[in-house]
Order: structure tokens, then sequence, then C-alpha cells
């Protein structure tokens, strides 16, 4: 074997691809270590000595990825908020635009409490005294990102037909304000919160009731 591969897991590795996966699989623990940290002590708390240590690489590398915590804090927000699987936004097939809707509301939900989004929220409204630029990070990469994506479905739907020409911007935020007001103030106040069994139906009628207003048959009624 040649001294410029590697072998791993029974596969042949070159060096670069090998030296790649070993900083991916340090930046991921990184990232996973500054999340726990911020969730338990805060923001303002947080070491970037002890998050090296959790993530057990050394603070050297851990700089070499993130040059400061503010940076370290900014990619935890992108990936607290990314992982949206990017196929229903770019072609929504040939599902029904309800389907559709519920599908972005469950994306919302999944992030709200799978990565962990409430607690950040939580985590940076209590910082806010301390650390005001905090809010707007949450915000400008978070907040803004995830209704610009939610809004090419909605432009995907006017484009075929199932939604009224409108201002997507605005009703974007309706929608996403009416699923707010089951899934994140209630967790942002509520101590051990958990996600109620007849969410599916909850988020169903937040569904039926934007359809209604910003639905196909409405069109006349928006337009006109």
């Amino acid at each position: 074997m040649s001294r410029h591969r590697l072998v791993e897991g029974g596969e042949s590795l070159g060096l670069e691809d090998y030296r790649r996966s070993v900083s991916e699989t340090k930046r991921a623990a990184i990232l996973k270590a500054a999340r726990q940290n911020f969730l338990t002590g805060g923001y303002s708390k947080a070491a970037m000595a002890e998050i090296a240590r959790d993530a057990d690489v050394s603070t050297a590398t851990l700089y070499k990825h993130f040059s400061s915590k503010e940076t370290l804090f900014r990619a935890v927000i992108e990936e607290a908020y990314g992982g949206i699987d990017e196929r229903p936004i770019s072609d929504i097939g040939d599902a029904s635009a309800h389907d559709v809707l519920r599908g972005i509301c469950r994306v919302y939900l999944r992030q709200q409490f799978e990565d962990q989004m409430n607690g950040l929220l939580r985590m940076v409204i209590g910082e806010v005294p301390a650390s005001p630029q905090l809010a707007q990070e949450v915000f400008t990469r978070g907040v803004t990102v995830r209704y610009r994506q939610f809004r090419k479905v909605l432009d995907a739907l006017v484009a075929r037909g199932d939604l009224a020409p409108h201002d997507t911007e605005t009703s974007v935020r309706q929608l996403g304000g009416m699923v707010k007001e089951f899934i994140v103030w209630p967790a942002l106040f509520t101590k051990d919160y958990s996600i109620p069994d007849d969410i599916d139906d909850t988020i169903g009628a937040c569904v039926s009731a934007y359809l209604s207003i910003y639905g196909h048959r409405t069109a006349a009624r928006i337009t006109g």
C-alpha cells in the first residue's frame, strides 16, 4: 500500500480525504460540546478551554476551527437552524398544499425540540442584558434564514396555483406565528415541557386556517 494511502473501516482513503474526515469529526465534537456548555451555563459563563476539554480536542484545535467564542456561538445557531431537507423546498412534487405546509411545520417542530432551539432561545433571553448582540445573532442567522427557506415553499405553491398570489414574506411569518404559539412559547415558560400528543392535529388546524386565507379558492378576495 502506498504511504500516501490510509485504510479506515476497510476502505482506502487518500491522505487529504482522511485529514478532512478527522477535521470534520473534531468540528462536530466541538459544536456538540459548545451547545451543551451554552445550554448548561449560558453564553457568558461558557469557557473555550472547557469546551475543548469536553470535545476531547486541544484548545489550539478549537481555535483553529473557531477563532472566538462569538464565532463558535454563531456556528451553533446555524447548525441548530440548519438540517432542512432542501428537496421539498426546491421541489414540492405532487403533494397537496396541506401536506406540504404540514411538512414545513414539522421541520419547525423538529428544530425547536430535537435541535434544542427552545433551550438556546431561553439561554439567549437570559443573556440579553449582558450580551445583547446574541439576540441579534439568533434572529439574523436563525429566524430570518428559516423564514427565507420556508418562503420558497410558499412561492412554489403560488406558482403551482395552490395559493393565491400574495405577499409570502408576510404570510410565512403568519403561519410561523400560529405554530409558535403552540410549540415555542409554552416550552420557553414551562420547565420540562414535552410535545403534546395532539400536536399533529394542532399543526393541521394551523395549516387549515392559513389555507382559508391564502388558498386557491380565496384568490379573488386576496387580489381583488
